[in-house]
């Protein structure tokens, strides 16, 4: 009996040192799950209340691979960005970015902005239109700064913030850009800048205040469909504009009384404002027998916008041309001879490395009996056709009354673009997005 007892209080001594070493190793286990919450980064806020220093590790890069949260892009400017969108980011000319095949940030950018429309959080043409522009304006050959210049320029000259035009081909998107009020750079940017500056007064954010990892980013072939098209568009621009003249530009479009020609002018004005100076513009005008025989004249020819002519610039010549456009009330319309002259104008020029471009824009169809005909104005467009250094058409139809049909063939046959704005209120929208290679 007395042996059960001992065994007894033996086997209760073992469970107690059993059940010791239990609690001991939970013990343990609860202060390695603690260490772990504590040491393991969590993305939270620092102490300055930056809600961009924080983000997952793994969120999508430019190249759709995981990325580290330092990749990530955020808004630098005076105060939070109002966007809602990173497609909103790049639409606001008062953003500057830098050359996405160098600038990481405005890669992050573009691959966010694709995301969404990809996402449906963003409008298709819109976001595109906004990347051509883009990189027509801040394109490779053009001054270009890196990330930290662009913070310090916005720290040392802070431009007021102003929320982007509703429309990007209003005059204000190209002044937006003399003075830009905020950038795009990488959160890790960003933070040496700001241990370098612990007195600045720029602050980083993101669209909607959302953290970045929660924006879509572009899948690979969109972002490089994106980067190839920002970097052809970002050569030197060298282009030749023929305006029509004839007598149905005179129509009346606006209850104003603002005719055809009238918005046209406008539109040209604002467009010689969106190039960069490195750009080349010249200006046509064309009717039927305008100059003798010939159903064009050339008003301005094509020169840099920084080229200097009578005391200005080119770009101030051209705007003071673009200005003075008068309509002939009897004109009629030499449509088929003034592209073949425009285009072989440009074919003979010396521009390597640039975008040779002839821009038609017409409100009518050929009125000219004697002038070349259709079909061999587009095969000899095709034959004559530099396949090293291209030159391609862009031709803008101005209201109903223009031979869409037409102007499509004639822009095909060279591999360019046709535009047709069918209400008096798009000219200027369509002949800017002309230009800008939209």
């Amino acid at each position: 009996m007395h042996r059960d007892r001992g065994a007894h209080r033996a086997e209760r001594r073992g469970l107690s040192r059993t059940l010791l070493i239990w609690l001991a190793l939970g013990v343990v286990a609860v202060l390695l799950l603690l260490a772990a919450i504590f040491l393991i980064p969590r993305g939270d806020n620092d102490a300055s209340g930056d809600p961009t220093d924080g983000g997952s590790p793994t969120a999508s890069g430019a190249s759709g691979e995981a990325s580290g949260g330092g990749d990530e892009p955020v808004v630098v400017a005076g105060s939070e960005t109002d966007a809602k969108t990173w497609s909103a980011v790049l639409q606001d000319p008062a953003v500057e970015l830098g050359a996405p095949g160098e600038d990481t940030g405005t890669r992050e950018l573009i691959s966010r902005a694709l995301g969404e429309v990809q996402d449906g959080q963003a409008d298709r043409s819109v976001t595109e239109q906004a990347l051509k522009r883009r990189a027509r304006s801040e394109g490779d050959a053009a001054p270009v700064q890196d990330a930290a210049q662009r913070l310090q320029q916005i720290a040392e000259d802070p431009a007021p913030s102003s929320p982007a035009p509703a429309d990007p081909s209003a005059p204000a998107y190209a002044a937006g850009a003399e003075h830009p009020s905020a950038t795009v750079v990488t959160r890790g940017e960003w933070q040496d800048y700001r241990a370098q500056h612990a007195d600045t007064s720029l602050v980083a954010s993101t669209p909607g205040s959302r953290p970045v990892s929660e924006a879509p980013t572009a899948d690979d072939a969109a972002l490089t469909h994106a980067l190839e098209q920002w970097q052809h568009l970002a050569e030197p621009f060298h282009a030749l504009v023929a305006i029509d003249i004839s007598g149905s530009m005179g129509t009346t479009a606006l209850p104003d009384g603002s005719t055809r020609m009238d918005l046209t002018k406008a539109a040209a004005a604002t467009a010689v404002g969106l190039f960069p100076e490195h750009d080349a513009l010249g200006l046509w005008t064309f009717e039927r027998h305008l100059d003798g025989d010939k159903d064009y004249r050339s008003v301005t020819p094509v020169r840099e916008l920084s080229a200097p002519v009578g005391g200005g610039t080119q770009r101030d010549q051209l705007s003071r041309d673009a200005q003075s456009l008068t309509f002939s009330p009897d004109g009629y319309t030499g449509l088929y001879d003034t592209t073949l002259a425009a285009y072989r104008q440009v074919l003979h020029d010396d521009a390597p490395d640039h975008l040779r471009t002839v821009i038609v824009l017409s409100d009518g169809m050929n009125h000219d009996p004697g002038s070349i005909a259709l079909d061999e104005l587009l095969s000899t467009l095709k034959a004559e056709q530099d396949t090293e250094n291209p030159v391609r058409i862009i031709t803008v139809g101005v209201s109903k009354d223009a031979d869409a049909t037409v102007l499509q063939q004639i822009a095909e046959a060279t591999g360019g673009s046709s535009h047709v704005a069918r209400t008096p209120q798009d000219i200027q929208k369509v002949f800017v997005d002309a230009l800008t290679g939209a």
